[in-house]
């Protein structure tokens, strides 16, 4: 799969790179840049590769200024070498990111609709010895989180650990829908960059109301 993905993403980053800059990362993550107008920031938009016609689609000709960095993130689909499936991105693609490139905001597209603004924190764990289903927990449940080895599609293989802090940004002036945020946001926190989840419903207009509050 590993193997198939990467030509897939190589494909994509040839097309991508007769119109804009663009590059393929050690992780796998395809990115371009989208210059605005003048002035203003830089902008990481980080979502997940099998959305990237949609969030192309919203980008087309949106008015902003300073520069957006579109980093296509294909780690949901990547397998792991205990053959668990990923349920969603995993920290390490996008900590390497972030440390690279420094954007001045973080928007990290999730399921969902309009404005994410925090996360309580949890974890994904593979389930309690007496039968219960695995899936995600509060950080404080019992239960270890599941620590998987994955297998990026460039070959490099990383270790997550599935338990994620709580994070909260401060509330934007938007008449905007607010959902519960994406659970990685705290890796851009971390790195003291502002950080807000924009859901993929209706991403356009939350795109439009943000840039133009910014």
């Amino acid at each position: 799969m590993a193997s198939s993905l990467l030509e897939q993403l190589s494909a994509d980053l040839e097309v991508l790179s007769e119109h804009l800059r663009a590059g393929l990362d050690e992780f796998g993550t395809l990115y371009c840049y989208l210059e605005g107008g003048r002035g203003g920031r830089t902008y990481l938009i980080h979502a997940p590769y099998q959305e990237a016609l949609p969030v192309l689609q919203a980008l087309n000709g949106l008015s902003f200024r300073g520069r957006i960095l579109l980093a296509l993130d294909p780690s949901p689909l990547s397998p792991t070498l205990e053959g668990l499936p990923l349920s969603g991105p995993t920290r390490a693609p996008l900590a390497h990111l972030l440390q690279k490139t420094r954007p001045d905001r973080l928007l990290l597209a999730f399921p969902g609709e309009g404005l994410g603004q925090g996360f309580p924190g949890g974890k994904e764990t593979a389930g309690k010895s007496d039968g219960a289903a695995p899936g995600w927990q509060p950080l404080e449940a019992e239960g270890e989180p599941l620590t998987l080895h994955v297998e990026a599609p460039t070959g490099l293989v990383y270790r997550e650990v599935r338990a994620y802090g709580p994070w909260e940004s401060p509330p934007l002036n938007l008449d905007l829908p607010i959902s519960p945020g994406p659970y990685w946001g705290s890796v851009g926190l971390a790195l003291g960059i502002p950080t807000y989840g924009v859901g993929l419903v209706n991403l356009r207009a939350s795109l439009e109301a943000l840039f133009s509050l910014w």
